[in-house]
């Protein structure tokens, strides 16, 4: 895209008024697993949080009522229409998160030194320097603190029955993702990248998400169909065909999807 937003640009899409109910819908799915998972890492009421690329706010703000009531939670996003509207669905809450504007290749909205606990969720993915980023957030970070980091890997995916063109469907949205300057397999190398970038006590897993923890649709719509998106328009029509497929598989009741993602912590040295 030719920007620091990366390969994800809100606005941008067929449909920002459904992307906007993925997200939030992603967020209510999620949720019941990172809260468990970011308390494992290291996230501790009192702290000072950076909720990095915090996009619409949701999980700034289940960070600060749920995690972190008596700390400060900092929601940092570049892109401004969501800016915007992260601030706006914060306004009127009791003890909402601060959103500021800033990019992860600079983070010049934060103090260097001045974080316990930062969070990349979904981030580095559509990042071409994702090295650059974690440099900057090492500076933020202060001496002791942790960076976590939630990304996917879509190697980890797989769906039953055999649906024709699924397969192609996954490695084609990968291949558009990369010609972008992203990477959607960045799961696997996150513990590589933080050892490179002097980060240590790293601690990694992967959580698989699967169609027997939540509904059909639901999996397809947070994991799968939103890829149309990064499908070239001369491949439209059999990639909207495959989601179809998907979906009349969801509604006989015989479709199984299962998807993994990383969670990835590591410290700044003190």
């Amino acid at each position: 895209m030719g920007n620091n937003l990366g390969t994800y640009n809100y606005g941008e899409f067929s449909n920002n008024t459904d992307e906007l109910e993925r997200l939030k819908r992603q967020a209510q799915v999620a949720w019941a697993i990172e809260e468990s998972y970011l308390a494992a890492h290291g996230l501790r009421d009192g702290m000072i949080v950076a909720d990095l690329a915090s996009g619409p706010g949701f999980i700034s703000g289940l960070i600060k009522r749920e995690l972190c009531p008596a700390g400060k939670v900092i929601g940092v996003e570049l892109n401004e229409s969501l800016l915007a509207l992260a601030r706006k669905l914060a306004s009127g809450t009791e003890h909402p998160p601060e959103f500021r504007a800033g990019d992860v290749y600079q983070l010049d909205c934060l103090e260097d030194a001045s974080i316990d606990f930062a969070y990349c969720r979904f981030l580095l993915q559509h990042l071409a320097e994702p090295a650059k980023a974690l440099q900057t957030i090492y500076r933020k970070l202060k001496p002791g603190g942790r960076l976590a980091i939630l990304e996917t890997d879509d190697s980890l995916f797989s769906f039953m029955p055999t649906i024709a063109d699924m397969e192609r469907f996954i490695e084609t949205a990968i291949s558009s993702q990369a010609q972008r300057g992203g990477d959607r397999k960045i799961g696997r190398k996150l513990s590589g990248l933080l050892w490179e970038n002097h980060f240590t006590d790293t601690m990694n897993q992967i959580v698989t998400i699967n169609t027997e923890m939540m509904d059909g649709n639901d999996f397809l719509n947070i994991t799968t169909s939103f890829k149309l998106e990064l499908i070239p328009d001369d491949d439209l029509h059999w990639a909207k065909a495959c989601i179809s497929k998907a979906r009349k598989a969801i509604e006989s009741g015989s479709y199984f999807g299962q998807a993994g993602v990383y969670i990835v912590s590591a410290n700044r040295p003190k």
